[in-house]
């Protein structure tokens, strides 16, 4: 019996010891980032079969004795509990709060794409190739973002800022840009003063005598009325291909009904005229008295200062921004925009030289045509003259929810925006609940560069650790199942934030206690063991 006490009791030496051993680990990483503590399972060893002793069923057959062998390891689980937050400065620390891991490969390993490793430690940086790492070097996977569709790629890769070497004051430098934005609609809301006085008159063509006096020649490119500015104009600033900006500027001056024919009474007309920089016209207008024209045409009020109609003229095809636009029979109806808004075209340039193709350009005072077309009106704005039966009306015509007004106030512009920008250069980066790593420009932009990929396992009890927080998948876990945050149960992603460990020190301690007493009593059965040995060796001698 001693022989087998003494056995036994090593078991239990051994197997505390080992308990002992996974205590410290977790002690020993209760700092670390992303760990998931351990946790040991005893399991009794097989038994030693009885032959006599037991006690008899009815039918007298004894049940059978078993005599204990001792303890063994059952297992070393880890504990995937989520374990606390910690908040940080920077924006690629991440924490998942869920079930999923992120995907991390080694890039002077043997595969080329996809993660070969898994952790739920978050702290990442961008290194001097633009992959976002860890400390190790090894790089996050993600879903490449288009960043002109916004499509999310199908399959894994490493997450790279997509940079480009380019040359500043004559030195390489690496940046990431927004690509320019060439402005394709504006929208202007103003109030203008019903009690404005008409600056530029015509007797023949009253409609569109700032036209007449528009004068942009190189001489007086920057005041093209001289001395005589309309009534009231509002600037903007819109963008060709290459990211110039540019002012575009609306001019607005009220028509005079004494010189007008079929006048609705109490109703008020304004005209407008568009233009841009004469240096900016890159149309054989250049250099002339029509450089930089753009779009016409008529704003028709009620007598509750309401917008109740729009006439609109562009140059016609044949004199897009050209030379020709300071003759009225150069302007036809203009287009619609998908929106059922009036648009022109125009040649950006820069001292002469075209920038891209013609840009159509739609602009919006408050209101459109849902079928995006005229109901009647002169073919050119020649066969205008002073008759308002002449200007055009837009067919369905309908009011947006900002309109502009004509009221006994002062005229202002309550609004405008455009949808072009300039290049711009990467300032920061910002990752979302959803995975998705955006990067902000000095452009004002945003855009989706990557999102994150997140991982699942059919039994994540199978992981095997590899050092460093990371884990890799094995037969028992199954293969990795890629994904992205806010599917299935993989969680959603906190920027500024990493996870720590999950041990819990209170808890380890009061294993520590009730290891240690584990074995220092299965000591005592050793050293009991010995002695009934030596008292028997004691007894033969």
């Amino acid at each position: 019996m001693s022989f087998s006490s003494l056995y036994i009791g090593a078991t239990g030496v051994i197997a505390h010891s080992s308990n002992m051993q996974v205590i410290a680990n977790n002690l020993a990483n209760v700092s670390t980032i992303g760990y998931k503590k351990a946790d040991m399972q005893f399991g009794d060893l097989m038994s030693q079969q009885l032959a006599a002793g037991g006690a008899q069923y009815e039918s007298g057959a004894n049940y059978t004795s078993q005599m204990g062998m001792g303890v063994g390891i059952s297992e070393v689980r880890t504990l995937f509990k989520e374990g606390g937050r910690e908040t940080t400065g920077t924006v690629t620390d991440l924490a998942i709060a869920g079930n999923g891991f992120f995907g991390l490969r080694n890039p002077t390993g043997t595969g080329t794409t996809g993660a070969s490793y898994y952790t739920r430690a978050g702290a990442y940086r961008f290194n001097d190739g633009a992959y976002l790492v860890n400390a190790d070097g090894f790089r996050l996977q993600g879903y490449a973002v288009d960043r002109e569709s916004n499509a999310v790629a199908t399959t894994v890769s490493d997450i790279q800022l997509p940079y480009e070497d380019i040359i500043i004051d004559g030195k390489e430098a690496r940046v990431v840009r927004s690509n320019p934005r060439t402005t394709s609609s504006i929208e202007m809301i103003t109030i203008l003063d019903y009690t404005a006085t008409d600056q530029h008159t015509s007797a023949t063509n009253p409609f569109f005598a700032m036209l007449e006096a528009y004068d942009a020649t190189s001489s007086n490119a920057s005041t093209p009325f001289g001395n005589s500015p309309p009534a009231y104009s509002s600037d903007l600033y819109v963008y060709d291909s290459d990211g110039n900006r540019q002012t575009m500027t609306i001019y607005f001056d009220p028509v005079s009904s004494t010189s007008l024919s079929n006048a609705t009474p109490g109703y008020s007309y304004w005209e407008y005229l568009i233009a841009m920089p004469g240096k900016a016209d890159g149309s054989s207008a250049y250099g002339t008295s029509g450089a930089g024209l753009a779009g016409l045409g008529v704003m028709t009020f009620n007598g509750q200062g309401e917008l109740v109609g729009q006439s609109a003229f562009a140059l016609n095809s044949t004199n897009t921004s050209g030379a020709g636009g300071k003759s009225l029979s150069a302007w036809t109806p203009s287009s619609f925009g998908t929106t059922g808004i009036p648009q022109f075209n125009f040649q950006y340039g820069s001292n002469g030289s075209a920038i891209g193709t013609p840009q159509a350009v739609s602009y919006d005072f408050g209101v459109r045509s849902d079928s995006s077309s005229w109901l009647s009106g002169a073919a050119t704005a020649a066969g205008v003259g002073t008759n308002t039966g002449n200007l055009q009306e837009m067919a369905s015509m309908n009011r947006n929810a900002r309109v502009s007004t004509s009221y006994d106030t002062g005229s202002s512009t309550l609004y405008e925006i455009q949808n072009g920008y300039a290049w711009g250069y990467l300032q920061n980066t910002s990752v979302g609940q959803d995975g998705f790593l955006k990067g902000h420009f000095t452009n004002g932009q945003s855009e989706n560069l990557y999102k994150i990929a997140m991982y699942r396992f059919n039994s994540e009890w199978g992981l095997r650790r590899d050092g460093n927080t990371n884990f890799v998948a094995t037969e028992a876990s199954g293969s990795a199942i890629a994904g992205v945050a806010e599917d299935r149960g993989r969680g959603t992603i906190q920027q500024n934030t990493l996870e720590q460990s999950n041990v819990e020190m209170a808890e380890e301690f009061a294993k520590m206690i009730i290891t240690q007493r584990g074995f220092q009593a299965n000591t005592k059965v050793m050293t009991t063991a010995d002695g009934l040995l030596n008292t028997l060796i004691g007894i033969k001698r």
